[in-house]
């Protein structure tokens, strides 16, 4: 019985840290997207409700609606209003 689990260990260890190792450097490369809900995407952007939908209305602020629920594609979000593409007030 030993014996027997000495050779499993021996045969799987490698198998189960090569796809460990594989795993995570897929992660590393294709990090999960992040989302902000309607919300919390008017609260990022300290804008009231009706102005983010007239912003969404006039197309500055692109979303998504999955089973009711509307979100944002955070990483875009964060990176117009870094690049002052969005304003909390249009000048």
């Amino acid at each position: 019985m030993e014996t027997l689990k000495q050779v499993l260990t021996d045969i799987l260890r490698p198998i189960v840290m090569e796809a460990v190792r594989e795993a995570i450097s897929d992660v590393k490369v294709n990090p999960p997207k992040r989302y902000y809900t309607a919300e919390e995407a008017w609260e990022h952007l300290r804008v009231s409700r009706a102005t983010f939908y007239r912003r969404v209305g006039k197309g500055e602020i692109e979303i998504l609606k999955i089973g009711g629920k509307t979100l944002v594609d955070a990483d875009a979000l964060d990176g117009a209003k870094e690049r002052r593409e969005i304003y909390r007030y249009k000048h």
